[in-house]
């Protein structure tokens, strides 16, 4: 009997050992507790993260993403290892899109997640104005030839795209009302079906701000607002009051949130109406403290933050003083890379505080002439470092053609690099590079 009650017992230790309690030993008899699991501190690191980052990052966020995850990004802060970059590699997500997607911002009308392309970089691919006017060169052009495809190198179309974000600049009204401004030497309007070929253009977002989007009167600006909203093609730089004008437009690729903002200073004399409280217009920077107040908040709230502007002399290499002053006082105030246009013609470059500045793009698809042009990619990679790589082409008869040999790629890099500031060297690449 005793023999069975020992076999029993020592069973029933087992039992208890095995389902995760321990014996504890008090006189005759064994007391069996249940062993405490150790529990995440979520708590101390939320504290050490949110230390680290500058930023408020919750216990809630930090239990979404898992213990795993979380004591890397710790251990990172421990050992001096965390960067704001440290959130990209270990979650796939970077530390902005961590805390949009803990609060919903992920889901704005003005963010789009375009998921991950597969690749270690993403592109994002800007140019400068196009023109749908049917009276203008290219769909002059365009109707002769049979349509788009016909307008353009293959590989210049693939590229537009293929980047997983491509601007372009929308340098006309798009509608069917309104009246051309008086006294303006040179008006564009285009009908509603044309906003189609932003699409076939690859085209996901326009810029606005530029001096002939409101050619056609306020009626035609509302109308072109509503036909780019209705065709679904993001837009920055113009709205119905100033709130609109200023904000940003976000993309999300490969776990990085990307900023768009985009403002004009480009006439000398004044038909297109700066947005105010409560009158529709552009986004201004003839002065600079509206345009660097929205930077500043744009900033807040993306990883990497484009300005895209529209200034310069037409037709002039010659930079002016406002452009060189104002893309430092845009970077200084958080932007990554200034874009210009509007000159018709290509300016120089430069990098200032490592960062790209090209002061314009020429037109693009907008005129008769010959006018040297190119697309300008930034590539992303997956530690959130940027190359700018620059795609030389030639615009003339409505067309948009690659040249045809090196040696006029090579030509037109080095008469880009020569154009003040001559702070760039271009690789035969294409790859820009500070001089």
């Amino acid at each position: 009997m005793k023999r069975k009650i020992s076999v029993l017992v020592i069973i029933l230790i087992l039992a208890m050992l095995l389902s995760g309690c321990r014996v504890e030993g008090r006189g005759t008899l064994a007391v069996y507790q249940p062993v405490a699991e150790e529990k995440y501190d979520f708590q101390l690191a939320s504290e050490k993260l949110s230390a680290a980052s500058g930023k408020t990052v919750t216990v809630d966020m930090l239990q979404k993403i898992g213990e795993e995850k979380v004591a890397e990004l710790v251990s990172q802060v421990d050992t001096g290892a965390y960067s704001d970059k440290s959130w990209l590699s270990v979650t796939g997500y970077s530390l902005i899109v961590n805390l949009d997607m803990a609060d919903g911002t992920v889901n704005a009308e003005n963010v789009r997640d375009f998921g991950y392309n597969g690749k270690d970089y993403f592109d994002m691919s800007f140019v400068g104005d196009v023109i749908y006017d049917p009276d203008c060169a290219p769909m002059v052009r365009m109707n002769e030839l049979g349509g788009v495809e016909n307008c353009f190198d293959p590989d210049v179309l693939d590229k537009l795209r293929n980047s997983d974000i491509t601007l372009i600049n929308n340098e006309f009204s798009i509608g069917t009302r309104g009246s051309a401004l008086e006294g303006k030497t040179y008006t564009f309007q285009a009908h509603p079906d044309t906003v189609q070929i932003h699409k076939e253009l690859g085209a996901d977002i326009v810029s606005l701000a530029n001096n002939h989007v409101y050619d056609y009167g306020e009626m035609g600006f509302l109308d072109t607002l509503d036909n780019l909203t209705e065709a679904g093609i993001p837009y920055v730089g113009a709205g119905r009051n100033l709130d609109e004008a200023r904000q940003a437009q976000y993309f999300i690729v490969n776990g990085v949130k990307v900023g768009v903002v985009a403002a004009s200073r480009a006439e000398k004399v004044y038909f297109t109406p700066v947005a105010t409280e409560d009158t529709p217009g552009i986004m201004g920077t003839y002065e600079s403290a509206d345009f660097l107040e929205a930077i500043k908040e744009a900033d807040a709230q993306c990883d990497i933050l484009i300005a895209y502007v529209h200034w310069g002399t037409e037709k002039s290499v010659k930079l002016e003083d406002a452009q060189k002053e104002m893309a430092r006082e845009y970077i200084d105030a958080g932007v990554d890379a200034v874009i210009g246009g509007h000159t018709h013609c290509l300016q120089g470059m430069e990098f200032y505080n490592g960062k790209p500045v090209i002061y314009s793009l020429s037109n693009f698809w907008f005129s008769n002439y010959a006018a040297e042009t190119g697309i300008l990619t930034l590539r992303v990679d997956s530690d959130m470092n940027m190359q700018t790589i620059f795609m030389p082409l030639i615009q003339k008869n409505g067309e948009v053609r690659s040249f045809d040999t090196q040696e006029e790629r090579r030509a037109l890099f080095d008469k880009v690099a020569s154009y003040e500031p001559q702070g760039v060297s271009i690789l035969d690449d294409g790859t820009v590079m500070p001089a």
